[in-house]
């Protein structure tokens, strides 16, 4: 099971994950880019029950969105890896730091915010690339920050307003939660792209806070005055995906 994972996992040719984009994601964190893995989604949507209980309630089950197969599907997807006819894309991930510490790769998304989501998080970001800062420093009062790969920005990036990547796109996009905004219009950039060789300081001014890491299920306590550092420059993951997300 995913929850009992402890121990970077190596020594293997190919890794299967068998549940959702979670279990997928989860495992990434044990991987070092080394090891090519195949999702395979235990649960998939199915459009008929969606239109039939559409009326009643969500019918609507896992997405698999970086799954490259389902149980009717593996045998061959199998096969087209082990002949070589599937080439396995190699997806950015964050390194993210905590007071120069390394966390768990994200390959989705990092969401930087008070534990209570009615509590509003106080914090300070700029952009530098190499030793020189690029961007004045924006000071946020907000319900948090969130930073997505490429292969996350079809997530909750996108549904908070951000936009769709191309899934082998280097750059990270940031997006200021629920910004309250001290002037309105301010031009503070609130939304934006960080490129390969540039990386973000973030400070946290907030009493406490909590770094979370593809989701819920991992995450880090943080307190006023830590500094974490996001940059794209943890190494790629290669995954295979599924056909649609190639064209």
């Amino acid at each position: 099971m995913r929850d009992e994972l402890s121990r970077p996992i190596s020594h293997v040719d190919l890794v299967v994950t068998v549940g959702g984009d979670g279990t997928l994601l989860r495992v990434s964190h044990f991987m070092d880019g080394s090891v090519p893995v195949v999702g395979v989604n235990s649960d998939p949507t199915k459009a008929e029950e969606v239109e039939e209980f559409n009326n009643e309630f969500d019918a609507t089950r896992s997405t698999g969105y970086l799954c490259a197969a389902t149980a009717e599907n593996f045998e061959q997807v199998l096969d087209e890896i082990l002949e070589g006819h599937r080439i396995p894309s190699e997806l950015s991930r964050i390194s993210i730091t905590l007071n120069g510490v390394p966390l768990a790769n994200p390959l989705n998304d990092v969401l930087i915010a008070h534990p209570c989501p009615a509590t509003v998080s106080r914090f300070s970001f700029r952009i530098r690339r190499d030793k020189e800062w690029i961007a004045p420093l924006v000071n946020c009062r907000s319900s948090g920050l969130r930073v997505s790969t490429a292969a996350g920005s079809t997530a909750a990036m996108l549904s908070a307003g951000g936009f769709t990547m191309p899934i082998a796109s280097r750059d990270l996009q940031y997006m200021v939660r629920e910004p309250i905004l001290s002037k309105p219009g301010n031009p503070q950039p609130m939304h934006g792209l960080l490129k390969p060789e540039q990386s973000m300081q973030l400070m946290w001014y907030s009493k406490e806070g909590i770094v979370y890491i593809d989701g819920s299920h991992v995450f880090h306590p943080i307190q006023h005055g830590d500094a974490i550092e996001i940059s794209s420059k943890a190494p790629t993951l290669k995954v295979y995906l599924p056909s649609h997300l190639l064209k």
